[in-house]
């Protein structure tokens, strides 16, 4: 956030190509992986709650449980990262002018609709059928 301030304010970017870049990384990075460790702990949450027996032993294989961690941030790097680093060098040029920072894939509604089903609404299924089968489970039990 501190670095992105002065850009808000003056509406240039000072910093230049690398740094531009490296901010649209993790930026997209965490807000991705963010998105996904909230279906992950939705998916732990209902294995908790609908397979309680079993959730113990799997409570206890740290290993697993980093290997998921893992996971969700090598997909949250694998969906935005690749674009980000290399888009300009597949389009043949930048489109983004040298004071402004923003994605160059921005105006490519393809990549940006695909992008943004796969973050957010893929997640947004998951969490609200994690969510409810949970739902489901308490209500049996009352």
């Amino acid at each position: 956030m501190p670095v992105y301030i002065p850009y808000i304010l003056t509406g240039k970017w000072e910093f230049g190509k690398g740094p531009w870049k490296l901010w649209l990384l993790l930026d997209n990075l965490m807000c991705t992986a963010s998105s996904f460790n909230i279906a992950l702990i939705s998916y732990d949450r209902y294995l908790s709650v609908t397979k309680a027996v079993s959730y113990r032993i799997l409570q206890r294989m740290t290993s697993k449980t980093v290997i998921m961690m893992g996971a969700i941030w090598v997909f949250a790097f694998l969906l935005y990262g690749p674009a980000i680093i290399i888009w300009e060098y597949v389009a043949g040029c930048s489109i983004v002018p040298d004071d402004e920072c923003y994605p160059e894939f921005i105006y490519n509604w393809y990549f940006t609709l695909c992008a943004s089903v796969f973050e957010f609404f893929i997640s947004l299924i998951s969490i609200a059928y994690f969510n409810f089968h949970i739902f489901q489970n308490i209500q049996k039990c009352l």
